[in-house]
């Protein structure tokens, strides 16, 4: 196992964990309730309970997975942003060159993909809590490459999309009817239509079909679609 770091004479950050999966939430909660740097003051699996228990209980570093039942991560982001002090730091699954910087933008203080090892995780929330960004080495690379005007790499075929649009089509990837899709992102059935309708126009789609089909390939590994020209 994994020794917690040491943050002698530091007084500990409060974490706010947001995970919709339970097993994952409560390893999560332990991992970082055994850590001497970190005091978890609580945890939930949705987005209204995790704006409440922000405000409750004002936490210094929320973390955050970016998929969520009754919302979108990056609309959680915006959302937190506005209402608490607290930093984010998202902690998930989703592809680091598609998601990280628009987490950023969104207003989040930091990415950790859960294939980094725990130490990492720790050193992003000491970090984000400090008030720095912290962000896995691809993305730094990417965003210095563009502050040097040089090439940036590509963040693959969704590049294009709004962070809207990439919400829509991640959600149609997981075959949620129109409707559920407009509810989720608190939207019309009308908006999230024209909404797909320009992601077949940037993806060059020309069907309703087409745009599933390739939302599923997408969602069922995005990192092998990143790859496609």
């Amino acid at each position: 196992m994994t020794s917690p770091p040491s943050n002698s004479g530091a007084p500990p950050v409060r974490v706010l964990v947001v995970e919709d999966h339970p097993a994952v939430r409560e390893g999560l909660v332990a991992l970082l309730a055994q850590a001497g740097g970190c005091t978890v003051v609580g945890h939930t699996g949705t987005a209204r309970e995790a704006l409440a228990l922000a405000a409750a209980t004002a936490p210094a570093v929320i973390v955050l997975d970016l998929v969520l039942h009754d919302t979108d991560g990056l609309a959680l982001i915006k959302d937190l942003g506005t209402q608490t002090a607290a930093r984010v730091l998202v902690f998930s699954l989703q592809p680091e060159e598609v998601y990280a910087e628009r987490c950023l933008r969104a207003g989040a203080g930091g990415y950790v993909m859960k294939t980094e090892p725990v130490e990492t995780l720790y050193r992003a929330i000491r970090a984000v809590a400090a008030g720095e960004i912290f962000v896995g080495p691809r993305v730094t690379a990417a965003v210095l490459a563009g502050l040097h005007g040089a090439a940036r790499p590509s963040a693959g075929e969704l590049a294009p999309l709004t962070d809207r649009e990439l919400q829509v089509f991640r959600l149609a990837g997981l075959a949620l009817p129109t409707r559920d899709i407009a509810t989720k992102l608190g939207v019309s059935v009308k908006t999230v239509e024209a909404h797909r309708e320009n992601i077949k126009n940037k993806l060059g789609l020309q069907t309703h079909a087409e745009l599933i089909a390739r939302a599923a390939q997408w969602v069922g590994d995005p990192a092998g679609s990143r790859a496609r020209p």
